[in-house]
C-alpha cells in the first residue's frame, strides 16, 4: 500500500500495528485534521517520539512488513556484519527493550551462514555472566533465524579507541581484566571464542552516554564490558562434558564435513588471531582467546594493533614469525610488569601463555582501576519485577500543530 495521504497514511499504520489502537485513534481523531501531507503527519509524530525515523523510512518505503519479527516490533537498525544484522527492537510480550540479530534474508538457502547463525543460537543460550551479552530468545520461524539479547547503551571498543585515542593504563588493563572473566565462564562450558578483538567488545556504561562535542562517554556509574558475537565460537574438541549436557549434544551435532570445512579456512581476524588459530581453527582452545585478549590490550594501550601488514597474508606471517612487539615502546609509562603481562598473553607458543583466562585477570587487576575499588565484580543492575509492559514511544499527549 503507497502512503499518497494522509488517510493511508493512517490505514497502514492501523495495519502494521506500529501504535496501539488507541494511539492510532488518537492520530486519527485529534492530529490527522491539522496535516494534509502524510510526511508532515510523519515527521511530527517522530518529534513526538510515537515513531522512529527508521520506521518512517520503511512505512513509506512500502516496506512496512519488515517493522515486525515475531513478537518483536522493530524500532531502529543498529548495524550489520557479513552474516547478520542487529535491530533495536521493542518485545510486545514481555515489555522490554531488546537487540534483535537477524540471519540476512539473502544468506538464508547458504549452508555456511545458516550453521553460523545456528551454532550462535546454540552457544548463547549457555552463556550467563555479567561480561557477556544476556540472551533472553532464540528462535527459527521458517527460514528466518534470530535471537533477542539485552540492550545495552554504549559503543564497542575498537570505535571507541579510534575516536578517543588510547586509554589510561588503568581504564585498559580492567576492561581487558572484565572480558578475561567473561572468557572465563565460557571455559569453563567447553566454549572458544575464536574472535576477540576490540569491535567484538561492547563498553557499557549504566546510567551514562555519548558526549557528542566531546566525544567520550558520559560516566555515571562503573563501566562494564559485554562480549558480543559468538558466531565462531565451538566446543573445544578437548572438552570434558557430561553425555546428558546441551553442550555435549550440540558438540555431537557437529559432523566431521563441519569440522573439515573449516580446516585451512581463516576463522577470526587477522590484526588479532592466535599463530595456532590461523593454522587449524578446529584445534584450538581458550589460550588462542588469551592471545587475541592480548593483542587487544595492545590496541587499548597503543591505539593500534600489534602487527602492521598491507595485506592480510603479511599480518598472518607476522603473527607466526615475528618477534613480539613490545608496548613500551609505543606507550613508556606502560610500567615494566605490565607490558611483560603483555608479552605473556601474546606468547607465539600457547604453552607460554596464561593457562586459563583466569590467570590472565589476575595479573592485570594490580594494574586496573578494580584495584582501587571495593569490589571488582561488576554492578549488575536487576530490572524491577512488573507484569505490566509499558511502550518504549513517549505517550504524552499532543497538541495539534498550529
Amino acid at each position: 500500500m503507497s502512503i499518497d495521504s494522509v488517510e493511508t497514511f493512517l490505514a497502514v499504520l492501523q495495519r502494521t500495528q506500529v501504535l496501539t489502537p488507541q494511539e492510532a485513534q488518537d492520530i486519527a481523531h485529534q492530529l490527522s485534521p491539522h496535516f494534509t501531507d502524510p510526511h508532515e503527519l510523519a515527521h511530527y509524530l517522530v518529534e513526538l517520539e510515537w515513531l522512529t525515523t527508521y520506521q518512517v523510512r520503511l512505512l513509506f518505503s512500502n516496506r512496512w512488513e519488515e517493522l515486525t519479527i515475531g513478537p518483536y516490533l522493530i524500532l531502529d537498525r543498529l548495524g550489520e556484519g557479513g552474516v547478520s544484522e542487529v535491530f533495536k527492537a521493542w518485545d510486545t510480550v514481555k515489555g522490554r527493550i531488546v537487540a534483535l540479530k537477524v540471519l540476512h534474508q539473502h544468506l538464508t538457502n547458504h549452508s555456511g551462514a545458516v550453521r553460523q547463525m545456528q551454532r550462535e543460537l546454540q552457544t548463547v543460550t549457555r552463556l550467563s555472566h555479567p561480561n557477556i551479552i544476556r540472551t533472553f530468545d532464540a528462535t527459527q520461524i521458517g527460514e528466518m533465524y534470530y535471537f533477542a539479547m539485552e540492550f545495552v547503551e554504549g559503543l564497542d571498543l575498537d570505535r571507541y579507541i579510534r575516536r578517543c585515542g588510547p586509554l589510561p593504563i588503568q581504564e585498559a588493563c580492567d576492561y581487558i581484566r572484565q572480558v578475561a572473566q567473561g572468557l572465563q565462564h565460557a571455559h569453563q562450558l567447553g566454549l572458544v571464542h575464536r574472535d576477540i578483538k576490540p569491535a567484538n567488545l561492547f563498553l557499557s556504561v549504566p546510567g551514562g552516554g555519548w558526549d557528542g562535542e566531546a566525544a567520550s562517554l558520559r560516566r555515571t556509574a562503573d563501566p562494564i564490558i559485554k562480549i558480543l558475537d559468538w558466531g565462531l565460537a565451538r566446543v573445544r574438541p578437548d572438552a570434558d562434558l557430561p553425555l546428558d549436557s546441551p553442550q555435549a549434544e550440540g558438540n555431537q551435532g557437529e559432523t566431521a564435513v563441519d569440522w573439515d570445512a573449516e580446516k585451512g579456512a581463516l576463522i577470526g581476524t587477522a590484526d588479532y588471531i592466535a599463530p595456532e588459530q590461523a593454522r587449524d581453527p578446529t584445534l584450538v582452545d581458550i589460550r588462542a582467546d588469551i592471545y587475541s585478549l592480548g593483542c587487544t590490550l595492545y590496541f587499548l594501550l597503543t591505539g593500534q594493533p600489534p602487527f602492521y601488514g598491507r595485506s592480510l597474508m603479511q599480518k598472518l606471517l607476522q603473527h607466526q614469525d615475528a618477534e613480539r612487539p613490545h608496548v613500551r615502546k609505543i606507550r613508556p609509562d606502560v610500567p615494566e610488569e605490565l607490558a611483560a603481562v603483555v608479552q605473556r598473553m601474546m606468547a607465539r607458543c600457547p604453552e607460554e601463555r596464561y593457562a586459563i583466562p583466569l590467570l590472565a585477570a589476575g595479573a592485570l587487576r594490580p594494574f586496573s582501576a578494580a584495584a582501587t575499588r571495593p569490589s571488582s565484580s561488576p554492578k549488575i543492575v536487576r530490572p524491577p519485577k512488573t507484569s505490566t509492559a509499558v511502550r518504549p514511544l513517549s505517550a504524552r499527549q499532543a497538541e495539534p500543530k498550529a
